[in-house]
């Protein structure tokens, strides 16, 4: 090939090649809840993959769910739409699994510029539950606030576990618990 025939397929590849500085780029991806316990086996968790958007034209973008099943693919364009994205994928065993939106070629595509990852916990679901039985569990010294457990997702809030027993005050003091505190105060006066 002589060296004319070589500038000028050069300057056409490079003419159609998707420029990367004016690509739609890829920037985050969150789910709608990071720790998800599984129900019936399942758990069905949405994405929303955003970035950066430039009429620029089409990219590819795939998902992976690090759990061994098959990546989505979407093209990301003004004929298939723009970010954000939303995705949804079921995991069926509990796990950590890191979640990653990067660009790559799908179709006749190329792909979008940027990765994102994040993070998403399943857990195993309780058999046979009860009112106040979860597969949430708080840490020492907590525990789980009545009616705060969400069976969709997961989520849960912990409040501070008050003791058994009253603690002793010196004289001249009483015992108090309120606004998630316990402790000591001087008698008739309202202070901690």
């Amino acid at each position: 090939m002589t060296r004319s025939s070589l500038v000028a397929f050069t300057a056409f590849t490079l003419a159609f090649a998707p420029a990367a500085w004016a690509a739609n780029t890829i920037t985050q991806i969150v789910p709608q809840a990071d720790r998800v316990a599984l129900v019936e086996g399942k758990a069905t968790v949405r994405f929303m993959v955003s970035g950066q958007v430039t009429e620029s034209g089409d990219c590819g973008i795939w998902v992976n769910y690090g759990d061994q099943d098959s990546p989505d693919t979407r093209i990301i364009g003004r004929n298939e739409g723009m970010f954000p994205r939303e995705f949804v994928h079921t995991f069926a065993r509990a796990g950590q699994f890191t979640v990653t939106a990067k660009g790559e070629r799908v179709k006749q595509t190329f792909g979008c510029g940027g990765e994102a990852s994040t993070m998403v916990t399943i857990v195993q679901a309780t058999q046979g539950r009860r009112r106040g039985a979860t597969a949430a569990s708080c840490p020492n010294g907590w525990q789980l606030q009545e009616g705060s457990f969400n069976r969709e997702t997961g989520a849960f809030t912990c409040a501070p576990s008050y003791p058994s027993e009253r603690m002793e005050c010196a004289p001249g003091l009483r015992y108090f618990e309120r606004d998630n505190l316990i402790g000591c105060r001087a008698r008739g006066r309202n202070r901690r």
